[in-house]
């Protein structure tokens, strides 16, 4: 973290900021004051490469002219480190940090184009009193600012600019009222006005107290310049993967895998373990309901792989416990209920491994979701006119015809594509938001366009599910996916790795044409083609679970609401609902505005 101000900053301000972030950090921290007095970083280490004490920062480099304070690992960083020893730098460390402050210095701001890996850092120019900001292409590693024009603040969560006192923060209502349609507040807001994201693929430039922003990479699908028959894009797809695995195994502490029994954790599994000498270690997490425990095809294929395998059994009367921990480990609503699990499989990893390999990603990538297919298969009526499609779907979920058996299914062919992935993801319609929201806030944001997020990254030129992937690539993956891993490992200062989003795995994919990459039917045929020879069939083929949560099973000890409750959703609506008003109540709001209705919260559990 960070501040850049006109004002004197207070080293005590810095120092207490910082250390609300130790748990991303738990082996070493510090922190440096420019010589101006504009500018302080801070830092707290996992220490991943390069053990010694000369690997702390915030670094300087030689001039004592740049600083870095840097979060992630940039895999290609040795062949990095010798192109920029030819041009003359002299190395004084073994870790990437030094290296990718090197590549600043030698490319400016077009160093992150050459960065293979996950990344958030800033970079502190004393000599043109500039800060540059970037974050990796997919979103791996977060990043926040806060600016007001005098004052700027950067962090890797949210909680380090909320404990600095001088700041002002006003909630940002927009945002939250987006989390009911998004399950998640979509970037770049935050809960605070005051406060952005870092887009992923973007950096940030602070200079003479304005900010430019730049985008430096995006994925292209298209049917042209790749590989044009099934036999090539598996060859692609298979010398990829591998590679990017043993990219990701690079590490001077133990590393393992986390290991749920689908087809992405068991592939990259299988391939790491056929990479090192010794038995991986794996970990893997399981529920009390049987029916959504699939810890039998963990043991399976760690059985068959010879791993050292731990696995551990989450219960509703742990989740009700971990419930209440949300806000704290989030700082913003979050509504995937998998960050129970997901902070579950982490601290179990975390008792052996300090890095861990995920499967994280496929999906996305692969085509894997089972609403690609969905949307195949109930296309919309044709040639309903538009302001049908809006008005007919808003005024059903308002009425108590939602609540008839067939009207949901009828409904859902009416409304347009992006209100059907709002729903399918497991957020509300509009209409459905009427149900829980005071009528106030709800005639408030009438006007309000709910699904701005997913009209920005709407390709329609693309074919059906490309389209579906590029949006979910920049949505769902790094505001849920991404979001839910990264604070859920390094609450116990795990490092997790995902080579199945390597970009360059993710630009050759997209370059395979969808016929070949997602043939109707067969969600994640490309990768299940590299990996046969690999993983066992009953690996392979088994239908998809998905890391989910028995929700409707633990609804009545964790007293969610039900299906059969007086507003029309579900209990993932409900849980929604539940995550919403735990944040307003951890952070003191909704004393004087409150978005949701009691009726909402009929039965929830109580924060």
């Amino acid at each position: 973290m960070g501040i850049v101000s006109n004002q004197p900053i207070s080293v005590e301000t810095l120092t207490i900021s910082r250390d609300t972030l130790s748990h991303r950090g738990p082996d070493d921290s510090g922190h440096w004051v420019s010589p101006s007095g504009r500018a302080a970083l801070a830092h707290t280490r996992l220490s991943i490469l390069d053990l010694s004490s000369a690997g702390r920062q915030p670094l300087l480099n030689a001039q004592a002219s740049l600083v870095i304070s840097y979060n992630g690992e940039v895999y290609n960083f040795l062949a990095l480190r010798r192109e920029l020893q030819g041009f003359g730098h002299v190395f004084r460390t073994d870790t990437d940090t030094e290296v990718v402050l090197a590549a600043y210095d030698q490319w400016g701001s077009d160093c992150v184009r050459r960065f293979r890996g996950m990344f958030a850092f800033a970079i502190w120019d004393e000599r043109k009193q500039e800060l540059f900001l970037a974050r990796d292409r997919l979103g791996i590693k977060p990043l926040y600012y806060y600016h007001d024009g005098t004052t700027f603040v950067f962090a890797s969560e949210l909680k380090a600019i909320e404990r600095i006192s001088s700041l002002t923060l006003t909630v940002d209502e927009t945002a939250l009222y987006d989390f009911l349609t998004y399950m998640y507040i979509p970037a770049p807001k935050t809960p605070y006005t005051q406060v952005k994201k870092v887009l992923p693929a973007h950096s940030i430039t602070l200079s003479s107290g304005r900010l430019t922003t730049q985008c430096y990479w995006d994925v292209a699908f298209s049917d042209q310049g790749g590989p044009k028959t099934e036999q090539e894009a598996v060859e692609g797809v298979s010398h990829l993967l591998r590679d990017a695995v043993k990219s990701h195994l690079i590490a001077d502490v133990p590393v393992g895998c986390l290991l749920s029994g689908g087809v992405d954790s068991s592939g990259v599994t299988a391939i790491a373990q056929g990479l090192v000498e010794h038995p991986l270690q794996t970990f893997s997490i399981g529920f009390d309901v049987e029916s959504q425990n699939e810890t039998r095809y963990a043991r399976e294929v760690a059985t068959k792989y010879n791993t050292q395998h731990t696995e551990h059994i989450v219960s509703a009367g742990r989740a009700k416990e971990l419930l209440r921990d949300l806000p704290g480990i989030y700082d913003e609503p979050f509504g995937d209920s998998s960050a129970i699990p997901t902070f579950e499989v982490c601290e179990l990893a975390k008792k052996s491994v300090t890095v861990a390999l995920s499967g994280d990603g496929g999906d996305e990538v692969f085509g894997g979701y089972t609403w690609y297919e969905r949307h195949r298969i109930r296309r919309p009526f044709p040639h309903l006119p538009e302001i049908l499609r809006q008005f007919l779907p808003f005024a059903i979920d308002r009425s108590a015809l939602s609540r008839l058996p067939k009207i949901p299914g009828i409904v859902n062919r009416i409304r347009s594509p992006i209100e059907r992935h709002v729903l399918l993801v497991g957020g509300f319609s509009k209409g459905q938001k009427a149900h829980v929201l005071t009528p106030e806030v709800a005639r408030r944001y009438r006007d309000y366009d709910d699904y701005w997020y997913f009209k920005a990254h709407w390709q329609r030129e693309l074919p059906l599910v490309s389209r579906l992937q590029y949006l979910d690539l920049h949505t769902y993956l790094p505001d849920d996916i991404l979001t839910k891993v990264d604070r859920a490992s390094m609450a116990h200062g795990l490092e997790l790795r995902p080579p199945l989003i390597d970009h360059r795995l993710v630009e050759f994919v997209a370059s395979v044409p969808e016929k070949i990459r997602v043939p109707p039917g067969r969600l994640k045929h490309l990768l299940k083609m590299a990996l046969r020879g690999i993983l066992p069939s009953s690996i392979l083929e088994r239908p998809k679970q998905g890391f989910s949560v028995p929700l409707a099973v633990w609804a009545e000890e964790l007293r969610l609401p039900s299906t059969n409750n007086n507003w029309s959703g579900t209990v993932g609506q409900g849980w929604l609902t539940h995550v919403l008003r735990t944040w307003e109540r951890a952070h003191n709001f909704g004393g004087h505005t409150k978005l949701l209705s009691t009726r909402s919260l009929d039965g929830s559990i109580a924060p």
